[in-house]
């Protein structure tokens, strides 16, 4: 569409001409104001501006030349621009007072309108814009979305947020971000009381006490009763095996959850390291007989299943067993499980940090200490071996130093048995299928 500057007035809208596309006239008098011209003859008045701040433009359609003079219309300009001043929405302030655009007053409507400014206005990153969408949004606060924000009461959200007991941080993120969105909506008046009723929680210290995250597994109390709930040999706990493995290589890997949940098996070279793309270049992890066990574990669980193409690049390691066509991606339920014994949640961040805590045990070089764990100081092994400053062999030698003080911190207690637990883990004659 055309956008022309002129000197809007009553003369020139009654010579303006029809064209085959609609097109815009742009007032020079009055900055925002302008007029749309369409094909068969509808001229529009309309006000184009931004929220004060930042915010995606509006665009407020005030009515056309047949029901308003342009004296009214440039009277209605000037109180939108006003209001978009004040951080006030026309549009959704239109809407709140007419009862057939109630919908556009839902929770998951104003939500996604305040996770976009906040975008737009640098205060939330795209990876923190889709948390809230998909996880707090779409996921914790599911049963409020399609609620008129103002039907939201006090007592609809102690209900909501009771029944998220079982996860006690993510509710409290998600009552967060809920009364967020509800200053957000009083700002623009969308809302008929100046109360945040999801504050009031808040304020009574009804919330749920914050788990400690940084808490780490003891090594010698704590840690062989997870890996033995890990080995779970009957079968008593019926956890997804895929999930268990998964858990499991995150504890004895040191990697990032997601790098494990997201890996595909395009990433695994001939058993012999795993390929991580970084920022500035690709971090290389050996592939041990531990790291072996579990990949070929994961071969034999998707191996001959009907409709799956074994090992192609962009197939999941860790599928997903209610859609193959995804990876797991949520362990929560399953390290609670895990925590039963010890009377604490354990979080993936644990698991990363007991690994750290079993390499320090074991003495490693503090270089190869960094390149496991991805951290930016290390020198990165990188498919071109010869030309870094650690060797793939002495990295791999420093991993196999660490499994094996995972061993002597977790030894087999059967009469006349020595193995390490992993032979158990993934003797297939011994597990009953956890599929």
């Amino acid at each position: 569409m055309t956008v022309e500057k002129e000197n809007i007035t009553p003369e020139l809208i009654g010579s303006l001409e029809l064209k085959e596309q609609p097109y815009f006239i742009r007032s020079m008098n009055y900055p925002g104001f302008r007029i749309k011209v369409n094909p068969k003859g509808r001229i529009s008045f309309i006000t184009y501006g931004r929220i004060h701040f930042g915010g995606n433009p509006r665009t407020i359609t005030h009515g056309t030349t047949k029901t308003l003079s342009l004296d009214e219309a440039i009277a209605k300009h000037i109180q939108c621009i006003r209001l978009l001043e004040q951080g006030k929405d026309p549009n959704l302030m239109k809407k709140s007072k007419n009862k057939q655009y109630s919908i556009g007053l839902n929770l998951e409507n104003i939500a996604m309108q305040f996770i976009f400014d906040k975008e737009q206005k640098s205060e939330y990153s795209k990876n923190y814009a889709d948390q809230c969408k998909t996880y707090l949004l779409k996921n914790k606060l599911q049963p409020l979305l399609t609620k008129n924000i103002n039907q939201i009461s006090t007592e609809l959200i102690t209900e909501w947020y009771k029944s998220l007991e079982q996860t006690p941080t993510a509710a409290n993120n998600a009552l967060q971000f809920l009364s967020s969105v509800f200053s957000y909506a009083q700002t623009l008046n969308l809302i008929d009381t100046n109360s945040n009723p999801a504050s009031i929680i808040r304020k009574l210290n009804l919330t749920y006490p914050t788990i400690r995250r940084d808490r780490q597994i003891d090594l010698e109390s704590e840690l062989p009763k997870i890996l033995y709930r890990l080995w779970d040999p009957m079968n008593t706990h019926t956890v997804n095996r895929v999930t268990r493995n998964a858990i499991y290589l995150l504890l004895i890997s040191g990697l990032k959850k997601s790098d494990v949940l997201n890996l595909k098996w395009g990433q695994i070279s001939n058993k012999k390291f795993i390929k991580f793309k970084r920022r500035n270049n690709i971090q290389v992890y050996p592939i041990n007989e531990y790291i072996q066990d579990v990949l070929d574990d994961m071969e034999n669980i998707y191996k001959g299943k009907k409709g799956f193409n074994f090992k192609k690049a962009e197939d999941w390691v860790f599928r997903s067993p209610k859609n193959p066509s995804k990876n797991i991606n949520n362990l929560r339920k399953t390290l609670n499980i895990y925590s039963t014994d010890i009377d604490w949640v354990i979080y993936p961040e644990t698991l990363r940090k007991t690994f750290a805590k079993v390499a320090d045990l074991a003495g490693i070089p503090r270089t190869h200490f960094y390149s496991l764990l991805g951290i930016k100081k290390a020198n990165y092994i990188y498919e071109s071996i010869g030309s870094n400053n650690i060797h793939y062999n002495d990295l791999k030698r420093s991993l196999n130093k660490i499994h094996q003080a995972f061993d002597k911190l977790c030894p087999m207690q059967l009469p006349g048995i020595d193995q390490p637990l992993r032979h158990f883990m993934f003797n297939n004659s011994s597990n009953i299928s956890m599929l």
